[in-house]
């Protein structure tokens, strides 16, 4: 299970001289337009908590690979942030994650969100944390009415994602297309919670990240990770297997990432929201769209360019730099060769050679 994406880059940390708390200014972002949607598909987007790339496997995720069989599958792609806050922000807005702060102050939803509402969509989010704490309700989820979010954090994460699974799947049977469909799982979250029967790696029981020695017990904290993933799968399969067999998947686009990757030490740190590292900030992406045919794509790609593959698939005739600083993934002539990763004090440039961080407390590895 040990990471296997880009190693050995050269990394630059370029310090800041000054101190640009207190500047101020306006959100340049355009109206949302009136245009409707050639194309109104249903869309599933499926968020995961802390998932890093490597860990998408038969072994350890067997529902989610077949899955990825059927679809497209993004092998070298980044989330737009080492925490959660960025990597939701980069893969909805397809802008950098250092402006989530002006987004919060202005309670600005993306264009995205905003143009599906337009379109007359049902709309339900289910988040097995909270849409409070980040404040998605101030943000992502701004358009959304309060019965239109779902927030369940009852037990262990692996209980709550349990209990939301079953309702996203009763509203998605139910509701009428267009629908729009939205889950935040939390079972990869530490300390990594699972039940007895998604063990499939021994593992540390008493687990107090506070009191217990990281570096010498790492590799049986990755196993509850592992087996707490193992269950993420049995969940996502559940969504699938549901589209599957309600004949959904021939007008819905899906789309199954991570907000975050999770570090084991491979760099000296624990977790996330800690570094540039690529175990921070490499996640899965695996993309379904009607009439896509499945494939594997090995370049670099981004969460920026999520808003602009999802508008492009819904027929949406949008320059995206207009709007984003992403593009459409599947389109013919598409290509990058940087992306750009955040923090809560900074950025980093981030090329399949070198990293460049702009932060006053990341580091790259």
């Amino acid at each position: 299970t040990r990471f296997s994406g880009v190693t050995g880059v050269q990394t630059c940390a370029l310090p800041i001289y000054s101190d640009l708390a207190g500047v101020s200014g306006k959100i340049d972002y355009p109206a949302t337009p009136e245009q409707p949607f050639t194309k109104p598909l249903n869309i599933v987007w499926l968020v995961a908590e802390s998932w890093r790339a490597d860990v998408l496997t038969p072994q350890i995720m067997p529902n989610t690979t077949r899955f990825a069989q059927k679809s497209q599958q993004f092998l070298e792609h980044y989330s737009g942030g080492n925490g959660t806050r960025m990597g939701m922000f980069s893969q909805f807005y397809g802008l950098y994650g250092s402006y989530w702060f002006d987004f919060l102050s202005a309670t600005r939803p993306p264009l995205m969100m905003e143009m599906i509402r337009k379109n007359g969509y049902a709309m339900q989010a289910y988040t097995s944390s909270r849409f409070s704490y980040p404040e998605f309700d101030k943000t992502i989820f701004a358009g959304f009415a309060d019965s239109q979010l779902q927030s369940f954090t009852e037990g262990a994460g692996w209980e709550r994602d349990r209990k939301n699974v079953g309702d996203m799947l009763q509203f998605i049977e139910s509701a009428k297309a267009p629908f729009f469909s939205f889950m935040f799982f939390e079972s990869a979250h530490a300390n990594y919670y699972f039940p007895d029967e998604s063990v499939i790696e021994d593992y540390i029981e008493d687990f107090n990240y506070l009191t217990v020695d990281i570096e010498n017990s790492i590799e049986r904290i990755r196993a509850r990770y592992i087996n707490a993933t193992h269950h993420l799968d049995s969940q996502l399969g559940r969504v699938f297997d549901a589209l599957e067999a309600q004949g959904l998947l021939d007008t819905t686009i899906v789309i199954v990432t991570g907000d975050h990757g999770e570090e084991f030490m491979e760099n000296g740190r624990w977790g996330h929201n800690s570094t540039f590292s690529q175990e921070q900030i490499r996640v899965p992406l695996l993309v379904h769209v009607p009439g896509q045919a499945a494939g594997q794509e090995a370049q670099m790609t981004s969460h920026l360019d999520l808003p602009a593959t999802v508008l492009a698939a819904l027929g949406v005739d949008l320059d995206p730099a207009t709007y984003s600083y992403g593009s459409n993934l599947l389109a013919a002539d598409y290509a990058r060769d940087y992306t750009v990763a955040s923090d809560w004090h900074g950025n980093t440039l981030i090329t399949p050679d070198v990293k460049m961080v702009f932060s006053k407390k990341g580091a790259a590895y």
